[in-house]
C-alpha cells in the first residue's frame, strides 16, 4: 500500500457513502494527497460512457477503491496515480480535445457526479 492509499477496510466504507459523501471524499483527497487514481494499463486508460453515450473518465480518491471498482475486469490493468497538477495541465486538454467529461468516484457503475472539465477546475483550483 502507498502511502497514498487506504486499507481495504477503509475503501469498502467509502464505497458505501451516498453519492454526496464520495464527490467530497474525492476532492477531499485530492486537496490532501495531490493526486488521483484512474484505471487502465501502460497503453490505456479506463473511459465508460453516459447514458447519453458521451465518453468519461472514470477517477477515484484511492487506488484501493480504483482496485475494488475494476481489479480482475481485464488483465495486466491496475491503478494509475496522476499528480493533479499534471491532470489539470496535460489531462484536462486531452480531455477536452476528446470532448470527455469526468465521472467521480464510481461504484458498482455509479457515479458519485460527472463534471464538465470546466467544472472539475474550479473545484480543485488550477
Amino acid at each position: 500500500m502507498t502511502s497514498d492509499d487506504i486499507s481495504r477496510r477503509e475503501a469498502e466504507r467509502l464505497r458505501g457513502l451516498d453519492e454526496a459523501g464520495r464527490v467530497s471524499v474525492m476532492f477531499e483527497a485530492i486537496a490532501e494527497q495531490g493526486a488521483l487514481w484512474v484505471w487502465g494499463d501502460e497503453g490505456d486508460i479506463l473511459f465508460t460512457e453516459d447514458g447519453r453515450r458521451r465518453d468519461l473518465l472514470p477517477i477515484w480518491p484511492y487506488a484501493t477503491v480504483a482496485r475494488l471498482e475494476n481489479e480482475g475486469d481485464v488483465d495486466g490493468e491496475h491503478a494509475i496515480r496522476i499528480p493533479a497538477r499534471d491532470f489539470l495541465k496535460e489531462w484536462l486538454p486531452q480531455l477536452d480535445e476528446d470532448d470527455a467529461d469526468i465521472a467521480i468516484f464510481p461504484v458498482e457503475e455509479r457515479n458519485a457526479a460527472v463534471l464538465t472539465l470546466a467544472e472539475f477546475r474550479s473545484r480543485v483550483g488550477s
